[in-house]
């Protein structure tokens, strides 16, 4: 028996002003045709986060990161030079590194051609015997790399503007609000408490939209919302970044405990277009980084890194993030991806005040303009 296909409606305008506008159609998060517009509109023309310039600081330190269908890597080279090389041997397409480390040759498993640190072929088995084979035409491609703070941010096209150009204004912001940003150091990787709680099942666009708004925090997170003072709560929307923040938290709450001397005591949340999210909670001094990456089109994975003064991690605290946190909101964003395929739904509206308080859906709208833009819908 065939599927009965969804009656979609006439699409309702994305407006300027969010309290006149509709959010995108459903059909944006569900459609795998979306999608591979997406790889090519979005995730190859932006930048990523991909770790921090102290993950790489000895000759031969690497990191990976997948790019949607793309895999890149961030070497320090013989050079002391920090450069970044599509993760694809040049002879079969064989992926070169996996996870991150150190190597003195980045060498293929598949049939052993290897490559310097700065991405000049090094050996080729029978190269040698070959009297048109030119070592020059197999050298790995670059990369974009730039770092914004230490934070060392990819992106796949060689046009695209400076993150600096994109963001003006983010990086002061991360200074101005996070204490001895300049001495936190990677603590270890981090990406919630299991990957399970690391891929979830919805689109990496239902993930962000969870991420850029408070509107939800009220209901459905009732231990962060006695973290935070609501009242205090402020969202500050650019174009292609957006930062929430509660300057009056208590440290007698249902979430976790700190001290009142701890070096952080605001909550703030930066988002930095299209997959990067940055989290300042109370407590000891901190920083968790992460990126939302899709997965295909119905699942998001996280990759990310949480950064301190010391190795000692708040147990409390974390349990918290883990396994309270994190599956609250991938519950609600698999909930979503659900309803999302209703033949009932389409569009919804953004909810707002005047105020543009943190708790309205300002952040959200943004996104949805950044991505629509980009697709050209």
């Amino acid at each position: 028996m065939n599927a009965v296909p969804k009656p979609f409606l006439n699409d309702k305008p994305l407006c300027d002003n969010a309290a006149d506008s509709y959010t995108m159609p459903a059909r944006l998060y569900t459609d795998p045709d979306i999608f591979e517009q997406e790889k090519e509109a979005i995730f190859a023309k932006s930048w990523h986060y991909i770790g921090h310039q102290s993950h790489v600081a000895k000759i031969g330190d690497y990191l990976t990161l997948d790019i949607a269908d793309e895999s890149v890597f961030v070497i320090r080279s013989d050079d002391n030079e920090l450069r970044a090389f599509f993760n694809v041997c040049r002879h079969r397409a064989h992926r070169l590194l996996e996870g991150a480390g150190n190597t003195r040759a980045i060498v293929c498993p598949y049939h052993a051609w290897s490559y310097h640190n700065d991405g000049r072929l090094r050996h080729a088995r029978f190269a040698n015997e070959m009297p048109s084979f030119s070592p020059e035409e197999f050298c790995l491609p670059p990369v974009r790399l730039e770092s914004l703070g230490g934070l060392l941010f990819v992106n796949l096209d060689p046009d695209a503007p400076p993150i600096q150009a994109l963001a003006p204004g983010f990086e002061e912001d991360l200074q101005s609000l996070v204490p001895q940003f300049d001495a936190l150091r990677p603590m270890d990787t981090f990406a919630f408490d299991s990957p399970e709680s690391a891929d979830w099942s919805a689109n990496w666009k239902v993930v962000v939209d969870n991420y850029v708004e408070c509107y939800h925090c009220h209901q459905a997170h009732p231990a962060l919302a006695d973290l935070m003072e609501m009242t205090s709560y402020e969202h500050e929307v650019q174009e292609h970044w957006a930062r929430q923040v509660s300057r009056t938290t208590r440290t007698d709450n249902k979430a976790y405990r700190f001290d009142a001397s701890d070096d952080v005591q605001i909550a703030a949340y930066w988002y930095l277009w299209p997959t990067t999210s940055i989290w300042l909670v109370p407590g000891d001094a901190n920083l968790f980084v992460l990126s939302m990456m899709p997965n295909g089109h119905e699942r998001t994975a996280f990759s990310g890194h949480r950064y301190g003064l010391s190795e000692s991690v708040d147990a409390e605290r974390s349990e918290y993030l883990n396994a309270i946190l994190g599956p609250e909101d991938q519950s609600l964003c698999e909930s979503v991806q659900q309803g999302l395929k209703s033949r009932s739904y389409n569009q919804g509206r953004f909810m707002v005040d005047a105020a543009k308080s943190g708790v309205a859906e300002h952040g959200v709208h943004q996104f949805h303009r950044l991505v629509m833009d980009a697709l050209q819908v």
